[in-house]
């Protein structure tokens, strides 16, 4: 598969299923669902939709305040607020939408629903490829 450009959608680097997790899991199978994915975030679901994300750096603020993250729950450490953009905004759109919030990953979505999760290494690539 090529390599997006800067303005192509967002949607054509977000094909992998999005990875989720209750709020009422514990921070130790957030990790251990973030290891065996191989990804550094989850979308956190419930009943009633997305309630958030907990992210590698959200379980590192755990970590340091000496959590016991086998009870812990990744509801009291998740990020509430889903930045987010559609599936047809532009990867350049969606690459100044993580500048600014400051995030390394960014939920894609259609017609409310997260479709996928984009990570700032795939928005890299594309920016090298643009250069080259």
């Amino acid at each position: 598969m090529a390599i997006p450009s800067l303005t192509d959608p967002i949607g054509m680097l977000s094909g992998a299923p999005v990875a989720t997790i209750r709020p009422t899991a514990t921070l130790r199978e957030a990790v251990e669902s973030l290891t065996a994915e191989g990804i550094g975030i989850l979308v956190v679901v419930d009943a009633s939709g997305v309630r958030g994300v907990i992210s590698e750096r959200d379980i590192v603020v755990a970590i340091a305040e000496d959590t016991d993250l086998a009870e812990a729950r990744v509801l009291d450490y998740m990020t509430a607020e889903l930045i987010q953009v559609t599936e047809d905004a532009t990867v350049a759109a969606a690459a100044a939408t993580m500048a600014a919030s400051q995030i390394r990953h960014l939920a894609v979505t259609r017609n409310d629903t997260v479709t996928g999760v984009v990570s700032v290494r795939e928005i890299l690539k594309v920016l090298v490829a643009a250069q080259n």
